[in-house]
């Protein structure tokens, strides 16, 4: 092991193990809530509804339990579906961070708003400059802000701060929120105060992001045997090129410990509805709760997300519930992330921006359709790849490699047999809804962007630079 790995690991051990600090701070911030709501005078909140978004990273829908999965991981999660709507299929537009928030808060695709960047995520290596959402898209938070409502973010900075355009909108963004929990008490302080007329309260959360953290008790929760590896991004890149092959008890550990992670934030969630009961919101408050890309543990050889477009990374999950959300209601047909946005505008009576993608699912949740929307999948790692689905076969098309996939997702869910050569006729049809796509965006493209336009991007400042660092981004 050379020097520069050993003080890699370290720093990795180091982080992943002073625990204690975050919960001091987050001690600290609940504790501040709590004395201002005491003090706080009483007052009437708005007739309007409310909205608060939950985006948790790296969530992805197989490992909760009311997607399934087998493990008791996400309890509070799963009763909170059975009081809304889960939507059983939403595929995310990006398998890793920004470009897949900017498909949330813009219901736009990623070659569309741009904010993909190959260099930025790969290796994880000198990031120097980094695409930025441009400020041409309209907004989630803007949409809210232009109808009255009081905005504000909260988020560990990392691929959601507001360096990179997602802070537009917002009265109040917060880039040091810490997770979850610190999260959760900073939110419910400026509720507490703009309560008084409709607002839209954003959290994305990096508390499910590798490297898991090793916080008691739930790295011991999930797991049987502990294994001596730090998924670090140096590990990760070794794993996914070949270089490290790891055994069966290594990413045995790796899963316990990513569920173990969700389970921290799943252990949140009573706070949260208790709290927007005390406020007095909790009845005209819409929570959504969704991720922007699941993680991989080698199903299809990949660790992590970032390079995976296999849908143990894009399938994520969205709950949503409050007023006039008919409780346990399971709705199977596909939906997309860029759905998210102009459905919470569509529930709240709110007009959507002209030329998106998305639509409001809020016919699906009435019970007026049934049918399913075609979902493609964008990203720039290993050269190119792309994705689309129509709920029942997928289509991958390995630009980099020159390769094409082809899955029946009903026999065959998890991807395992490859159907192209075997089945023609069905690879051309998903060929032509390919291409038949790519030409819709290349028609939007220039609705938004003229011929010489390339995709706007900054110099990484210094702290933003330690914020990625600190979620593991780049070394």
């Amino acid at each position: 092991m050379t020097m520069s790995s050993l003080k890699t690991k370290v720093k990795y051990a180091l982080r992943r193990r002073l625990w204690w600090i975050k919960a001091l701070q987050e001690e600290r911030e609940k504790k501040k809530y709590l004395a201002e709501l005491r003090s706080a005078p009483r007052t009437t909140s708005s007739a309007s509804k409310n909205v608060f978004l939950l985006s948790v990273d790296s969530l992805g829908a197989k490992h909760l339990g009311c997607y399934g999965y087998s493990r008791s991981v996400s309890p509070n999660l799963d009763l909170v579906s059975k009081r809304g709507v889960l939507f059983d299929r939403v595929i995310t537009q990006a398998s890793w961070t920004k470009p897949a928030l900017a498909s949330i808060h813009t219901s736009l695709f990623p070659s569309v708003h741009k904010a993909d960047s190959a260099g930025e995520a790969g290796d994880r290596v000198g990031v120097q400059s980094a695409n930025i959402l441009s400020d041409r898209f309209c907004t989630l938070a803007e949409c809210f802000r232009q109808g009255g409502y009081g905005t504000a973010g909260f988020t560990d900075g990392g691929y959601a701060h507001s360096f990179f355009g997602f802070g537009r909108g917002f009265e109040h963004y917060d880039n040091a929120a810490g997770g979850l929990k610190s999260c959760l008490s900073r939110a419910l302080r400026w509720v507490l105060h703009h309560r008084d007329k409709p607002f839209f309260v954003y959290i994305h959360c990096w508390d499910a992001h590798f490297p898991y953290t090793d916080r008691p008790p739930y790295n011991r929760r999930f797991i049987d045997k502990r294994a001596g590896i730090v998924l670090d991004s140096r590990t990760r890149s070794e794993i996914n090129k070949g270089q490290r092959k790891l055994s069966p008890r290594e990413m045995e550990f790796l899963r316990g410990m990513y569920d173990g992670c969700i389970n921290l934030v799943d252990d949140q969630i009573p706070f949260l509805l208790n709290e927007l009961e005390r406020l007095g919101v909790a009845d005209k408050t819409i929570l959504a709760v969704t991720g922007d890309h699941g993680e991989a543990f080698g199903e299809h050889g990949i660790l992590e997300h970032t390079e995976c477009i296999y849908n143990e990374v894009l399938r994520v999950p969205l709950i949503l519930c409050g007023p006039d959300l008919p409780a346990g209601t399971r709705i199977s047909s596909q939906a997309r992330s860029i759905d998210i946005m102009p459905t919470l505008l569509d529930l709240c009576g709110r007009m959507s921006p002209p030329n998106i993608e998305g639509v409001s699912l809020v016919p699906w949740i009435k019970g007026q359709r049934q049918d399913h929307l075609v979902a493609v999948t964008e990203t720039e790692r290993r050269g190119g790849q792309v994705a689309i689905q129509d709920g029942r076969y997928k289509l991958i098309q390995k630009k980099g490699e020159g390769g094409i996939e082809l899955y029946d997702l009903v026999s065959d869910p998890n991807e395992n047999t490859d159907i192209s050569k075997t089945q023609p006729q069905l690879l051309s049809m998903m060929e032509e809804a390919l291409a038949s796509w790519e030409y819709q965006m290349e028609k939007l493209r220039q609705d938004y962007w003229s011929g010489g336009d390339k995709a706007e991007s900054n110099e990484v400042s210094p702290e933003v630079l330690e914020r990625l660092q600190n979620l593991g981004y780049i070394e």
